[in-house]
């Protein structure tokens, strides 16, 4: 057997030695300075594809895009050849590092205590380590909008990279958006039914106190804004209110979970009333209101459109909606809702192209649609020079199943395609077979 010794040195010698844009193949990724993706068909969603294009990762940025680009030296090069390149896919309404088991008690670090919690911050409770997020991974979803839940204000939102060791080294945006869960009134389906933070609330009294609450945060943003140009007072620190301010000052988005035409009303109304930006989400009813919400330019992130439509509710509802919005001229997300179902998103989102949704309008949603939503539009949702290296190499259309994705990069490292699902399949795969008899 060879000395331990020189095996290592002669490691070290084939290190050195390899050749410039050494090939490599699907498995184990292998730490590089640059990448190099060639001969694949670019997908930029912003500009038309790219056939036998290149797309070249340094320094966790998109270096260069195009037809024909120069190889850095030292650069790890990937074949392309027969498969695309997207943007990695962005699920705008998750639970995903807040929850493992369900069912299983201290599993989900999803709700606090009371009715508002604007000062609930996602990020503080993401779990880097969750066997979801891998998982999630496996099908080119690279970035979630995870947030708390329950309550009437369940917490602020974080947008988060599903690669880091800690929730820091994840984080987008820390703050992304303000949760509201509107209340419902009258019935119907969807909503949040009349419990909030663990108490039972008549909805009409919810709405009042919520407007109540935006108009306390309000008075406290106006007073703050007043002492910072040196007027004269004094104003006690408000956690929750302070909390408040980037949201009733339009700086960041508010995020209704509405599903009734009722609901969304309600919440636009209160959008007007203190000037906020607002974002629908849940919305199954939003199709009721296409023209409104377009001439007013609020985004609905629609979905999940794994569920059953409402017994009052056409049949085709939930999976016609997205279609009916985009014609309209909306700017549309898609949304999963959980943390196990992650992984579905390019599949709940391909159910709608079958129900009138247009295949580049899909794409589109889960990719540059949702970036600008969330703020970092000029960050991710595109292959586009400069961006953040977020993508993935798949063999066909994200949105197919019969797809599959080869590679995956996040901030320009790769990212292995193992999870603990992979893991089990090979195990079993090689388990001893029993003798024939």
């Amino acid at each position: 057997m060879m000395p331990r010794a020189l095996l290592l040195r002669l490691a070290a010698a084939a290190a050195v030695a390899a050749p410039l844009g050494a090939q490599i193949t699907p498995g184990a990724p292998k730490p590089a300075d640059a990448y190099v993706i060639r001969n694949a068909t670019i997908v930029p969603v912003t500009g038309p594809r790219i056939t036998g294009g290149s797309v070249v990762l340094s320094k966790g940025r998109i270096a260069a895009v195009g037809a024909s680009v120069d190889t850095p030296p030292g650069a790890t090069v990937i074949d392309g050849t027969g498969m695309f390149v997207y943007p990695g896919l962005i699920d705008s309404g998750t639970r995903l590092g807040l929850t493992e088991i369900g069912s299983v008690p201290g599993g989900d670090d999803l709700v606090e205590v009371g009715p508002f919690n604007p000062h609930d911050v996602a990020l503080t409770a993401v779990n880097p380590h969750s066997e979801h997020i891998a998982v999630s991974r496996y099908n080119g979803i690279t970035s979630v909008l995870t947030a708390p839940t329950g309550g009437i204000i369940a917490g602020t939102a974080s947008l988060i990279d599903l690669s880091g060791w800690t929730g820091d080294q994840m984080a987008v945006k820390r703050q992304a958006a303000l949760v509201v869960n509107y209340p419902r009134i009258g019935g119907g389906r969807g909503g949040r039914g009349g419990r909030f933070g663990g108490e039972a609330l008549d909805p009409a009294i919810a709405v009042t106190e919520l407007h109540e609450y935006f108009a306390r945060a309000k008075a406290y943003s106006d007073v703050k804004t007043k002492l910072a140009a040196g007027q004269p007072g004094t104003q006690r620190t408000d956690l929750a209110m302070e909390a408040m301010v980037p949201f009733v000052r339009g700086e960041l988005p508010v995020v209704f979970d509405a599903e009734t035409a009722a609901q969304i009303r309600g919440a636009l109304g209160l959008a007007d009333e203190f000037k906020l930006k607002p974002v629908i989400r849940g919305a199954a009813e939003a199709w009721r209101l296409a023209d409104t919400l377009a001439a007013r330019k609020v985004p609905v992130v629609v979905g999940p459109t794994y569920r059953e439509p409402d017994a009052s509710s056409a049949y085709d509802e939930i999976y016609a909606n997205p279609g009916v919005l985009v014609k309209a001229g909306v700017q549309i997300a898609f949304q999963t809702t959980g943390a196990s179902d992650v992984r579905d998103l390019p599949f709940q989102v391909g159910i709608t192209e079958g129900f009138g949704l247009a295949p580049d309008d899909a794409l589109r949603a889960v990719t540059i649609n949702a970036a600008r939503i969330w703020g970092v539009g000029d960050q991710l949702g595109s292959i586009e020079t400069g961006k953040v290296a977020n993508l993935f190499v798949s063999t066909g259309d994200p949105m197919d199943p019969r797809s599959h994705v080869k590679y995956l990069f996040i901030r320009g490292e790769q990212v292995p395609l193992v999870d603990r699902q992979t893991k089990f399949y090979e195990e079993f795969r090689a388990r001893p077979k029993p003798p024939k008899p």
